[in-house]
This record gives C-alpha cells, sequence and structure tokens, in this order.
C-alpha cells in the first residue's frame, strides 16, 4: 500500500510544520482557514518568536482548542502556542493555565482583546484584510450605484450549508452562488478570491467571505440564511472596522445596510497588522502596506522617520519576546528532561524485570 505524502496543497510548500489551521492537509479547504498558507509564501518570511504552535487566522481562541491543539503538537496539554489576528470562539474567559500557553500577537477586534484583558493599544484586525497586498484588485468597470440588485451580485453560505444553489438563490435574491469550499492549493484560494474581488455586492454567510470583500472595498452585507455561526465573531470583526453586526435577510436589505453603514467603515492600519506579525515580514508587502496606510514612501526622509520609529518599538518588544523564548526554552527542556528521566526509569525497570525472570 502507498502512503500519501502530506502536502499543503498545490502550489504551497510547509514553510514551517508548527503553521497549523483546521483540517491542514485536507484535499478540500474552507478558503478562510486557508489564507495562512498565502499569508506564509507571501507576506512573511521566518518566525522571529519561538513557538509549538502558529495560528494566523480563525476562531482558535478557546480553552478545549487551545489543549487539544498542544496535545497534537508536543504529546502533552502544554507548551506555547502564538496568534497573529485570531478570535475568541465564545464569551468564555480562559483559564490561567489556558492563557499562560497563549502568545497574542494582536488579535481580530476590540470583543477578543477585551475578553483576553489585553491593552488598550492591542493591533487589531483580521489577517485577511491583508489580501490585497498579495493580490491587487482585479479591473473591473464601476458598477453604477442604482443598478447594484442587476450587477455581479453573489451570496456565500456558510461552509456547513447543504441548501441547493436554487434554494440559496431564491432565498438571498443574489445572482450567484460562491461557495467557500474549495481545493486545497493556491489556484482554488486565488480564485475565490478573485471572485469576490470582482464582484458588485457579496452578501455572506462566510465571515471571511465578508472580510475579503471588505479588504477590497466591495459593498458587502452580512447574510442571515437561517443559521450564524459564532456569533461572537462577526461581532468582534464588525467592531473592528466600525459598522454594527446586522443581518441581512437578502439582498436589498443587504444593500440598505452597506448604504447605511459604508461611510463607518474604518479599515485597522496594515503595517501595523503585519508588524505585530510573529514571523517576520516581508519588505516589498510592508512598503505596499505602508502606501495603503497613506504613508507618502516617495518622500524618502517621511519613510526613514516613520521606520526608524517603529524599529524602536520592535526593539522593546524584542526585550519582552526575548524573556518569553527564554521562559519557554526553558519550561521545553524541563519538559523534555522529564520524559528522558521517566523512559529512562521504565526501561530500567523492564530490564530488572527481565533479568529477574531469566535468572531463575
Amino acid at each position: 500500500m502507498v502512503k500519501k505524502v502530506r502536502s499543503v496543497g498545490e502550489g504551497f510548500h510547509e514553510r514551517d510544520t508548527r503553521l497549523n489551521y483546521f483540517v491542514k492537509y485536507a484535499d478540500r479547504q474552507n478558503f478562510g482557514d486557508y489564507l495562512p498558507e498565502l499569508f506564509a509564501k507571501y507576506l512573511l518570511s521566518y518566525p522571529r518568536v519561538q513557538a509549538d504552535l502558529y495560528y494566523f487566522v480563525g476562531s482558535v481562541i478557546e480553552e478545549s482548542w487551545i489543549k487539544r491543539a498542544l496535545r497534537q503538537a508536543t504529546g502533552f496539554p502544554a507548551g506555547v502556542i502564538s496568534f497573529w489576528g485570531c478570535g475568541m470562539r465564545n464569551e468564555t474567559p480562559l483559564s490561567p493555565t489556558a492563557r499562560a500557553l497563549c502568545r497574542f500577537h494582536g488579535v481580530r477586534g476590540p470583543v477578543t482583546r477585551d475578553l483576553l484583558g489585553l491593552p488598550a493599544d492591542t493591533v487589531l484586525g483580521d489577517p485577511g484584510l491583508l489580501v490585497p497586498l498579495i493580490y491587487p484588485k482585479p479591473n473591473v468597470p464601476t458598477q453604477a450605484e442604482p443598478g447594484l440588485l442587476d450587477g455581479n451580485t453573489i451570496c456565500i453560505p456558510h461552509i456547513s450549508d447543504e441548501n441547493d444553489d436554487a434554494h440559496l438563490l431564491a432565498l438571498s435574491g443574489c445572482g450567484r452562488v460562491v461557495r467557500p469550499e474549495i481545493e486545497a492549493s493556491e489556484a482554488g484560494l486565488a480564485g475565490i478570491i478573485s471572485e469576490i474581488a470582482q464582484a458588485d455586492f457579496v452578501l455572506s454567510n462566510s465571515l471571511h467571505g465578508a472580510i475579503i470583500a471588505c479588504a477590497y472595498d466591495v459593498p458587502f452585507a452580512f447574510w442571515d440564511s437561517g443559521h450564524i455561526d459564532c456569533p461572537l465573531k462577526w461581532r468582534d470583526f464588525s467592531q473592528s472596522i466600525g459598522i454594527p453586526d446586522i443581518f441581512a435577510r437578502n439582498l436589498r436589505e443587504g444593500i440598505e445596510l452597506y448604504r447605511e453603514n459604508a461611510s463607518r467603515i474604518a479599515k485597522p492600519k496594515a503595517a501595523d497588522m503585519l508588524l505585530a506579525a510573529p514571523w517576520g515580514c516581508r519588505i516589498y508587502p510592508l512598503m505596499k502596506a505602508l502606501a495603503a496606510d497613506g504613508i507618502d514612501i516617495s518622500d524618502g526622509n517621511a519613510l526613514i522617520e516613520y521606520l526608524e520609529a517603529r524599529e524602536k518599538i520592535e526593539i522593546q518588544k524584542d526585550f519582552a519576546n526575548d524573556k518569553l523564548n527564554m521562559e519557554y526554552n526553558m519550561r521545553k527542556e524541563m519538559r523534555m528532561m522529564q520524559i528522558i528521566s521517566d523512559v529512562s526509569k521504565n526501561a530500567q525497570y523492564f530490564k530488572r524485570t527481565i533479568f529477574e525472570k531469566f535468572s531463575r
């Protein structure tokens, strides 16, 4: 029997086995969960903060998830998980034990920040908002505002929605259904991102469908198709961009909601999000992020001044990270020493037992 080689998907290679996400190595992926492979390939370079696992997206901050993930990675419900731009799954606070296993490098929104008791200046934002740094917005004709209903309107159901397309189209009033499940490949991921970026309106029951639409400045609304998964994550993202977490039942309601709230949308600073990552960020996407944030990168003096100020902040963070890394390495070494000791004791026991048995 030929053993199948584990693969993160065509077009990607596994930069670091510690990067984790939901159903990693599966042939089919929920595109939002699969975004970390894109970040690892194009935005980030290598870990600058050591951990047993890294999570770059999703509602994965929850006690049982944390302990289960570490148990699978290390063999014990212990170690360190480094989270970047992730969110809480619910309002149940982490126990002190679980909290000690976590390092937070920015979180998805203010709801997660406050539930974790993080400082007010914690970097906020879902990394999905950074996707335009990788794939620029396609050149598409601008849709006339009054014609949105007749334009390229798409609805994105939740990945677990088993209703057929005809039912979803009748329910939503949209022109097309775009399913969030894709093949595990960069082409599959790029394809759905392109569909969202070129839409005239996105009505989404998938949070990352809405996040990608927001990232590309495509009009969007949250969709109540009969079930809303993890209400907290929607509230968390909504508050991170300054809009209410109100859901539309159909396209008409969605367009009205967007018109009411579009002027309130204020996306987090892309450069701040990149620089908060536990992996080093690549210089080219950082320059694009600065430009997107309104920094005049053609002004050399202003750019140097900005980068020097950021570097001072990063140096201060490095002292804290060095301490955390030292503590992490010490705990890891102590854990390994304990394992070796236990194995040695068991080996001595079995050796003595066998010797006694055959010496009778």
